[in-house]
């Protein structure tokens, strides 16, 4: 039977239908299509706009004629997770707060010990290029008249000071200098490298609340007032001393144009470890269960900010060191109260930063303020009771490890080996080795229109003069190694070192080298056995996995390049059995001898004048 045709007219008039609906589906999906690319477009250029506009207006606003101020702070020997915002248990507002106000950088890398990474820090340039290989103490003498071993910041390394200048800064410094030989290069010192104002230690550190030496190298600790030796004030202890200097020098320049440039580099939290008894007290408690417990809850806090991958597995570093409940009652005592006083002194620390950035508020300097905090290196862990040079000239000062009065006037505290390893926590080792828990440090930038967050790719020590430099001027002076952070103050997270791009290190021995993911280290003895390894940093930020035979291809790429920086900076390769300590003991005895000769000289030739006289009678 055939279908009607009203039937037939019906389907054909549906189909029809279908087929046009279907073309409009179709005509509907292209759209939603074209809609989405060019919205994802728009979207795109926007934020390509957003963030040239951001940059555009950093950029103006950092070369016109409203310069930004920059303070430049400096802690001594603090580790990683050392700050409140990086996963600290110690109170430190004042940093946290520009912390959360600004970016923080939890893959910045330093130098080892605190003389190179200060002439980095100010120069932009390798530690061998610029005179100071590693700190003056324990070089060897004989290596003074290689060219970058002379102890002391050469005249053609340009400090951010006097590259600042020219473009209308005023120019301060409190604090400690630690490039001027121990005050033998009064040419190197701040005064004659830019800084129109300072009060400074040129010394590796000192007492903190006198001008006690802290070390037998020194017969008193080397204080200079614009270039010239001068007397610590009767109420003086360092943190505040420094904070209360440079409200002087900004508040006497106050009327002048131009914006400043402040340099406030802390004795906090270099030993000898001294704080007010209030700070101190506050943290009485907080170490009793140990340096284990300590590492541990310095991990985690790490992950919960951010600051640490928490996949990633870490160095039981602590395992050769004695269990905590093995010690006497005594011992664990003193060792609690020494990290308390570690904890106060840096509480103490940040108020002072506090009250500094109150004077600016009130002063309307702050809302153009680019503050710059970071460390020279990580956590002291040398013991100086290990050496017997130092006790035998310990007992020849007024010092004291009295348990009642620890972090006071006239006590030498310091954390120990144990507690330093738990606060260079989640990494391993401390100052003085290569590895990341001696030289991966906080570093914090806050400031107008400063992108928030935290930044996880790597940046290095020299990158901090280029950025400023390249702030004020808009290019990175030619002298300089390191990389802008411009553009990721602006927004930018992508990495600033290719992976073909290498930055290596090294200071007394020890070596280290960066490129793309992969890091190879050696440490001298006697904390190593100067054998070189290898990490992948992106998987394994703790150091827990030598690579080097792994991969041998890589790591042999690695050695290349290690020997291109040794070859390109001129680094000089120690002796066998060179070792700090000892070294440190030879420079201390012909130091002092040196001082004395002159009152010895005088001694003889008054004697044989006085014996002259007499054989005359």
């Amino acid at each position: 039977m055939l279908p009607k045709a009203s039937n037939l007219n019906g389907k054909k008039t549906s189909l029809i239908q279908n087929g046009a609906n279907a073309a409009t589906n179709v005509q509907k999906k292209k759209y939603k299509v074209i809609k989405l690319v060019i919205n994802s477009l728009i979207f795109v250029i926007i934020e390509v706009v957003r963030l040239f506009l951001l940059i555009t207006v950093i950029s103006f606003a950092l070369s016109s004629n409203e310069k930004p101020n920059i303070v430049l702070i400096l802690i001594d020997d603090l580790g990683l997770t050392d700050i409140g915002a990086f996963g600290s248990e110690i109170d430190t507002p004042n940093m946290d707060m520009l912390a959360g106000e600004g970016l923080i950088f939890s893959n910045y890398h330093t130098s080892p010990e605190c003389a190179p990474s200060r002439a980095m820090l100010l120069t932009g340039m390798d530690n061998h290029n610029i005179g100071i290989p590693m700190i003056p103490e324990v070089m060897p003498r004989n290596l003074r008249s290689t060219p970058g071993y002379e102890g002391y910041l050469i005249p053609e390394a340009l400090t951010l000071a006097e590259l600042l200048r020219p473009h209308g800064y005023k120019t301060y410094m409190t604090g400690k200098w630690h490039l001027g030989f121990g005050g033998e290069e009064t040419a190197a010192l701040p005064h004659n490298r830019g800084f129109a104002k300072t009060f400074i230690l040129d010394a590796t550190g000192g007492d903190n609340y006198s001008n006690h030496s802290y070390l037998p190298y020194y017969a008193k600790a080397p204080w200079f007032k614009n270039g010239k030796p001068t007397k610590l004030p009767e109420d003086f202890y360092s943190s505040r001393f420094f904070i209360d200097e440079m409200i002087r020098y900004i508040d006497e320049d106050i009327e002048k144009e131009g914006p400043f440039f402040s340099y406030i580099s802390f004795q906090a939290q270099h030993i000898p470890l001294q704080a007010p008894k209030k700070y101190t007290d506050k943290y009485l408690d907080l170490y009793r269960d140990g340096w284990a417990s300590l590492r541990e809850d310095r991990k985690n806090a790490a992950i919960e900010k951010g600051i640490f991958a928490s996949e990633a597995p870490i160095v039981d570093s602590l395992k050769k060191f004695d269990a905590w409940e093995d010690l006497k009652e005594e011992d664990r005592a003193h060792k609690v109260k020494s990290a308390a006083v570690f904890a106060g002194m840096l509480n103490a620390m940040d108020y002072h930063i506090g009250r500094f950035i109150d004077y600016l508020k009130a002063n309307d300097l702050y809302k153009n303020t680019i503050f710059i905090i970071t460390s020279d290196n990580g956590p002291e862990g040398n013991d100086p009771s290990d050496h017997e040079a130092w006790n035998q000239w310990i007992g020849t000062t007024n010092y004291n490890t009295n348990y009642e009065t620890l972090g006071e006037e006239n006590s030498y505290v310091y954390i120990g080996t144990e507690f330093a390893q738990a606060m260079a926590s989640p990494h391993h080792m401390y100052k003085f080795h290569m590895n990341e828990g001696g030289i991966k440090v906080p570093l914090i930038i806050s400031g107008p229109n400063i992108k928030q967050g935290i930044y996880g790719e790597f940046s290095y020590v020299t990158d901090i003069a280029s950025t400023i430099t390249d702030i004020v001027s808009g290019q990175i002076h030619n002298q300089m190694i390191g990389k802008s952070l411009k553009n990721i103050l602006a927004g930018n997270r992508a990495p600033i070192y290719s992976d073909d791009e290498y930055v290596g290190l090294e200071v007394t021995g020890n070596s280290a080298l960066f490129k793309g993911r992969y890091k190879i280290v050696r440490n001298r003895p006697p904390s190593g056995d100067n054998v070189w390894r290898m990490f992948d940093l992106k998987d394994d930020p703790g150091e827990t996995k030598d690579l080097s035979k792994t991969y041998p291809e890589i790591f042999q790429d690695l050695l290349n390049s290690y020997d291109e920086y040794v070859e390109v900076n001129g680094v000089v390769e120690l002796p066998e059995d060179y070792f700090w300590a000892a070294e440190m003991q030879t420079n201390t005895i012909k130091r002092r001898l040196h001082e004395y000769l002159p009152w010895g000289l005088l001694i003889i030739v008054i004697g044989l004048g006085v014996l002259i006289l007499y054989r005359r009678k």
